[in-house]
């Protein structure tokens, strides 16, 4: 494979860097003037003041003349328009399209759901999906510009070319091209990405995550995996593959896994490991996830001793994962959850005890804070990135969106 070069920057692509360097110190620092915005920036007065009467120009900043600390025409102090822009977010699960419309600042406008079945003709699906954005840019009018659209899948991202690379007992879902097929129908940015990173992505945003550079998310359900944040940005690894935590072997002797592995972390923390452990352990049949908490909460020992098992072998995990990446923050996301605090205790213990102790001390593992369904705050999440990272002026300008 060839080494890719870096290349010269012309003076659009540096305009670019620069409003995105001006747009994250707002973001982080709301309500500072252009003088602190050249200070914090490195760049010269002059180059803010036309970086920021371009954005002005396009409603995506704004300057609040009556904020208690104006104190003269040049310290005015400078906001992010978020509510004049809006997301849409799209959620695909294996039994469920959830999609929402959200303005920048993580705001909810519109949230809905339809049950659908990935066995069916994969054409219908994304047909649910255009459908499901169709309605939320109906329902945008009057409330603001629609600057993106952020998708989440299940599976392994091919992020190069815009597709869900396959999904695990769906052998006709392989090399699906939603961007293409989305991009087609739309004329708005196409984000896409998977679950984990999303839940990642929002805890950035609007979770535990905003100050923090180097996290790690656990998104854990009928399967696990990780959104893993180094540097402030979202780690995809060569081919989009990074975070496939489920699939890391804590036991190389253990069962074997639908991937071909033995002793995958999928087949120990699970929802669905839990219900077969329940069956093949202990004899005890157990219809839903929802059941197998119930019971647990109502004193069943049995079943509350796999479901601690899990968050001991969830630690384990966790300490290859913080030995390699050395995060300072890890996320717990999912059904897990549910089993509250002693569960977390039971993780960090495991954890703790088996990490070198500075690296213990230093680390801090948490449940989640979002009350939104992470997965889908995430979709927004992406969006935002994206705005943040590309704000091409000609986004937030008024303009037709293909329906």
């Amino acid at each position: 494979m060839a080494i890719k070069m870096p290349k010269g920057k012309n003076t659009a692509q540096l305009q670019l860097e620069n409003r995105s360097t001006l747009l994250k110190l707002l973001h982080r620092n709301d309500h500072i003037c252009r003088k602190d915005l050249a200070e914090m920036s490195g760049l010269t007065g002059a180059a803010v003041t036309n970086l920021v009467r371009d954005m002005i120009a396009v409603e995506l900043i704004k300057e609040d003349r009556d904020f208690e600390s104006s104190l003269n025409r040049n310290a005015i102090p400078l906001q992010i328009n978020y509510q004049h822009f809006l997301g849409i977010g799209v959620n695909l699960r294996r039994d469920r399209l959830s999609y929402a419309l959200f303005n920048l600042n993580g705001q909810l406008l519109e949230k809905k759901q339809t049950l659908l079945q990935l066995e069916g003709p994969i054409d219908n699906v994304l047909q649910s999906i255009k459908e499901a954005i169709d309605y939320c840019i109906c329902v945008s009018s009057g409330k603001g510009r629609v600057v993106g659209i952020g998708v989440s899948t299940p599976g392994p991202i091919h992020l190069g070319k815009g597709e869900i690379s396959f999904l695990t007992h769906y052998p006709e879902w392989k090399a699906i091209p939603i961007k293409k097929y989305l991009k087609q129908q739309f004329s708005l940015p196409v984000i896409l990405d998977n679950n984990s990173n999303a839940v990642a992505l929002a805890e950035k945003w609007f979770g535990e995550g905003k100050e923090y550079q180097h996290m790690i998310s656990f998104l854990i359900s009928k399967g696990i995996g990780a959104g893993i944040i180094l540097d402030g940005k979202i780690f995809h690894g060569a081919f989009g593959f990074a975070g496939e935590v489920g699939h890391m072997s804590i036991n190389y002797d253990g069962p074997l896994c639908d991937c071909g592995n033995r002793g995958c972390l999928e087949l120990y923390c699970s929802t669905d490991a839990l219900l077969k452990k329940a069956q093949t352990d202990y004899d005890i049949q157990v219809g839903s996830w929802d059941e197998f908490k119930n019971r647990v909460k109502n004193g069943d020992q049995t079943l509350a001793k796999l479901a601690f098992d899990s968050g001991r072998h969830l630690g384990y995990g966790i300490v290859n994962l913080v030995n390699t990446y050395n995060p300072e923050l890890i996320v717990l996301n999912g059904d897990m959850n549910d089993f509250g605090i002693d569960w977390l205790e039971t993780v960090k213990q495991a954890a703790t005890e088996r990490l070198l102790p500075d690296a213990a001390s230093r680390l801090q593992i948490k449940f989640t804070s979002l009350q939104e369904n992470p997965v889908l705050l995430g979709t927004l999440a992406m969006v935002s990135e994206f705005v943040f990272e590309q704000p091409e002026l000609s986004l937030f300008m008024d303009k037709p969106v293909i329906m």
